[in-house]
């Protein structure tokens, strides 16, 4: 049984993380298949699978989904490549002089604000192709990047090209420790960041034996956080704007961006507008929470409440007059809100009811319609009640039913009351 003591100390004295891992997964042959790219793959497949599920809550087909994916997905790794590429300092040796280099995913460098406005640039533009409400298109982009992209950062942890600034001297990890990959373990060290990474791969990005602060792990997060909060709206905010979700992403992953390149050491900084102390992804940051606030506005505007669901799901292939129509024949689902709102309007303006034409006329004992007989009129003015007595006394003179009444019987307990006084 291995020992606890090293897990016994690590609290009281820091300790490092060593990564000791290749960055290709398999070879085969020339084929080399690398962490990075099977992350991706790992990602779009947990995303691609949430994004169909939440499409079926919200009436729509697989095959409308699948036709728009693709381009989409395409447009993500165009623009998330190319975003990468133009930030780099060595752009012209690097890469225009290097055009091989521009294409090489597998070598790492995706840039996520790029891969967010070309992807959903695709969606939009494609989406009435398919029958699919454009802004609502966006809304399940949004959910698809929000779910994805915390899967793909185990691949820039592996390749080790994202990295946080440096967290403490170089280190020489124990003789033979960790020596053949895969390997991941931690060294106590009370000089270092108790969770720094220390890379040991000769193949990866990152310095050898260099702490750094894990970045990738921040920003994951950080991710994490945006997926509470955007998890339980996912199907609610489409019912009362399509458009409003991928609003509220955007400015999420823009505040995320801009707290986790407070940490990055990998990016230099940008000067811009006079300010010396932002990196330019941290400026991207900036300008993309504005343009969520823009695209707030325009699908508060332009958005529509998506009308069908599961039980009720969109007909597809669409009839004549393409999503116009069919829009404007949908009848929205009665939810639980909705008829909540109906039940206190009707406490507050109730309907009068109105006395049926064949009412039977009241006897004593009956207390069957009597909400229907409660009609109430105004006071009378009290010099009719006053004269009410007097009107009344012919009546008590009338003979007296074979039933006595109730008024009839008191009137002996009265006199006998005054002569028992008397006495």
């Amino acid at each position: 049984m291995p020992s606890l003591s090293p897990l016994l100390h690590f609290p009281a004295s820091l300790a490092y993380i060593i990564l000791n891992i290749d960055p290709v997964l398999l070879r085969i042959g020339a084929l080399a298949i690398h962490w990075y790219g099977l992350m991706y793959v790992v990602a779009i497949a947990i995303g691609l699978m949430v994004t169909l599920r939440w499409a079926r809550h919200m009436g729509l087909h697989e095959d409308q989904i699948w036709g728009v994916f693709i381009w989409a997905a395409i447009g993500a790794l165009v623009g998330g490549r190319l975003y990468f590429v133009i930030q780099q300092p060595n752009l012209v040796k690097d890469y225009l002089l290097n055009p091989i280099n521009i294409i090489a995913v597998w070598n790492g460098g995706m840039a996520f604000f790029g891969a967010i406005f070309l992807g959903s640039a695709a969606l939009f533009y494609f989406a009435p192709r398919y029958g699919i409400d454009r802004w609502l298109i966006l809304d399940g982009g949004a959910l698809f990047a929000a779910v994805g992209q915390i899967f793909g950062r185990f691949g820039n942890i592996i390749n080790g090209d994202i990295l946080g600034y440096q967290a403490g001297p170089p280190v020489t990890p124990p003789q033979g420790l960790c020596l053949n990959a895969p390997c991941v373990t931690y060294v106590s060290d009370p000089h270092v960041l108790g969770w720094a990474f220390v890379y040991l791969n000769h193949n990866s990005f990152a310095p050898q034996g260099i702490p750094f602060q894990p970045a990738p792990v921040y920003e994951m997060l950080l991710n994490l956080v945006a997926l509470a909060i955007l998890w339980p709206l996912r199907l609610v905010l489409p019912r009362v704007k399509t458009g409003v979700f991928f609003a509220i992403y955007l400015a999420l992953y823009s505040i995320s961006q801009f707290i986790v390149f407070f940490f990055r050491g990998s990016e230099p900084i940008t000067p811009f507008l006079g300010v010396n102390a932002l990196k330019q992804a941290q400026w991207t940051a900036i300008f993309t929470f504005i343009l969520a606030g823009v695209v707030y506005y325009l699908a508060r505007r332009y958005g529509i409440a998506w009308p069908f669901t599961a039980r009720n799901p969109e007909p597809y292939p669409l009839p004549a007059g393409g999503l116009s129509a069919v829009l404007a024949s949908a009848t929205m689902p009665v939810t639980a809100l909705d008829a909540g709102k109906a039940v206190r309007a009707a406490r507050i303006k109730p309907e009068p009811a109105v006395a049926p034409e064949d009412l039977p006329p009241w006897t004593p004992g009956d207390s069957r319609f009597g909400a229907l007989r409660n009609t109430f009129a105004a006071a009378a003015p009290q010099a009719q009640r006053e004269a009410a007595p007097a009107e009344a006394a012919p009546a008590e003179a009338a003979p007296a039913s074979p039933t006595p009444s109730a008024p009839a019987e008191a009137a002996p307990i009265e006199a006998t009351s005054d002569a028992v006084s008397k006495e």
